[in-house]
């Protein structure tokens, strides 16, 4: 019995003493900021091999104590570490776990947040929008306690706005609120009402007590404490002698929580960190990350707001709130309408071209072909957007399921002069049914090629680079003829030509059409008037340059 008793516990020294040489062990500052999961999980290998290597060394050699020295340690370390929490628990002033939130500071109409930093977005927006309250007021507090400039929010008559307060309203545009904007002025001195103040314990140590949050109501210049929250760390042992910590962002946990790793954790003192904008979303009964709620109107209403919203300085909202009507179950020509007229504005990537995408998807096939009819018209309006390229098409469609969409837009191309680069992109985007770089995808592009040949109108430049957006392969045929056709280019224009017609070569050895254009090239640019374009132009189409 001696003997098991002197090997359990020449077990347990050994388990003791690996664990502690492990978990003291230094490293770098960076390996331990880019490496911690390696070398947490390294540790851990290290460790079992030593536990499990005892345990079988201890059954092959008969030690019961051996064996029973890991379970035992483990144990220890259980209750080590429950002792350690109802310590913290024991001498942790229960009053700084209260987050109460007396119900009457919610009638309160004016609500101020002093603090040293803002979170923002949308819950400032949501208060005003949703009708809790009239004014909200910024104050920034330096560590120091200098309150510097106080700004106040209110919303205004859309009369009563400046363009940028406006296009600064956009998050009331997307849940369709118009005809008002968000007004923020500077004032003297924080008004009367709820005033929300923070004040942090410091970053470091990173254990603690404690932030502290105060709701106040303020009246004729006084404040009196209505509610306080508290938030700290502290460090306790781990349940399981392991190694590692939780997941980021923020590695601390409740008092009672556990994760596989150790060898210690922090846990909340009071309870979890909060902002000022946690506390007045506390009192408001709001999420402060979600926007503000859609008026309480018809959804014929929504729909004319959304119309008006695309006509309007922040038109980017006219979709979000689209959406927002789609989900509703109703759709009409206004809204369709709302939605084609971003069709321009589809690059990839982009938020427009993500809500588009979305709300085709959505759409039965009636309406989808609704929605390509109105495409189509806006691309033969040549007084829409602006010359850009990249406007992708948002979605796939099915040639065979719209009949005569793809030759109705080979026509637009074919025949209508005066368009934009943009319009003519996207109908050989809808003309383009064959995939890409097949055979029929080749014939396609020869024959889109040749149209652009026998092209002698304004038009040319335009549907060559719309081409090229389309079909990016380059062949020689192509390059000796665009060789022989910089003197139609503008010479605003010549840097994308020269990029579209072929300018840098496939393969370290210049074909002799590329040559022949770059030889041109160089020529046309010398003949360029602006100096200062001139000079950037020579610099990038440089003849030594290898691409």
């Amino acid at each position: 019995m001696i003997r098991h008793i002197v090997t359990l516990i020449l077990g347990l020294a050994i388990l003791a003493a690996v664990y502690w040489l492990l978990g003291t062990t230094s490293f770098p500052v960076l390996a331990l900021a880019f490496l911690m999961h390696i070398i947490a999980g390294g540790f851990n290998v290290v460790w079992m091999i030593v536990v499990c290597g005892m345990m079988l060394f201890g059954a092959i050699r008969k030690h019961p104590g051996l064996i029973a020295a890991p379970p035992l340690f483990v144990a220890i370390w259980f209750g080590a570490s429950v002792w350690s929490r109802h310590q913290v628990e024991a001498t942790t002033d229960p009053s700084l776990t209260v987050r109460a939130i007396p119900a009457e500071l919610k009638s309160i109409r004016t609500v101020t947040l002093v603090t040293n930093g803002v979170r923002g977005c949308c819950g400032q927006v949501s208060l005003l929008a949703d009708g809790f309250i009239d004014r909200y007021v910024q104050a920034t507090d330096d560590e120091k306690g200098h309150i510097g400039p106080i700004r106040m929010t209110e919303l205004a008559a859309a009369k009563d706005c400046t363009a940028d307060e406006l296009r600064n309203s956009e998050l009331l545009q997307r849940a369709g609120h118009i005809g008002e904007c968000l007004k923020t002025t500077t004032i003297d001195s924080i008004p009367d009402g709820l005033v929300i103040r923070i004040k942090p314990r410091p970053y470091y140590p990173m254990i603690g007590c404690c932030t502290v949050g105060t709701l106040n109501v303020r009246q004729n210049g006084e404040e009196r404490v209505a509610a306080t929250w508290h938030s700290g760390r502290t460090v306790v042992i781990s349940y399981a002698p392991l190694f590692g910590m939780p997941n980021a962002p923020d590695p601390t946990l409740s008092l009672w929580e556990g994760f596989p790793g150790g060898p210690s954790q922090m846990v909340w003192i009071g309870g979890p960190s909060f902002t000022g904008e946690d506390l007045t979303a506390a009192v408001y009964g709001i999420d402060w990350a979600a926007p503000p709620t859609m008026p309480d109107v018809s959804t014929a209403e929504l729909i004319r707001r959304a119309v008006e919203i695309s006509r309007g300085p922040s038109r980017a909202a006219a979709l979000d709130l689209a959406l927002a009507i789609q989900a509703k179950g109703e759709v009409d020509d206004d809204l369709l309408s709302v939605v084609a007229s971003f069709i321009e504005l589809t690059s990839f990537p982009s938020s427009a071209f993500d809500s588009v995408q979305k709300f085709w998807f959505k759409l039965d096939p009636d309406r989808q072909r609704r929605f390509i009819d109105l495409i189509l018209t806006r691309m033969q309006d040549p007084s829409i957007g602006f010359d850009y390229s990249s406007a992708a098409f948002p979605f796939h469609w099915n040639a065979e399921q719209f009949p005569g969409v793809a030759e109705r837009a080979a026509r637009i191309f074919e025949e209508r002069s005066g368009l934009r680069i943009w319009q003519y992109e996207l109908a050989l985007r809808l003309a383009n049914t064959a995939a890409y770089r097949s055979d029929q995808y080749v014939d396609e592009q020869r024959q889109r090629f040749r149209v652009i040949r026998d092209n002698t109108s304004d038009a040319f430049v335009n549907r060559l680079l719309a081409l090229k957006q389309v079909y990016p392969t380059r062949n020689e045929e192509e390059r000796e003829f665009l060789a022989q056709q910089l003197d139609r280019v503008p010479d605003a224009r010549l840097e994308r030509f020269l990029q579209a017609a072929g300018w840098s070569s496939p393969s370290p050895a210049l074909t002799p059409m590329t040559r022949m254009l770059r030889e041109r090239a160089a020529a046309r640019i010398g003949l360029v008037k602006d100096d200062k374009l001139r000079r950037e132009l020579q610099d990038k189409f440089r003849l030594d340059r290898a691409s």
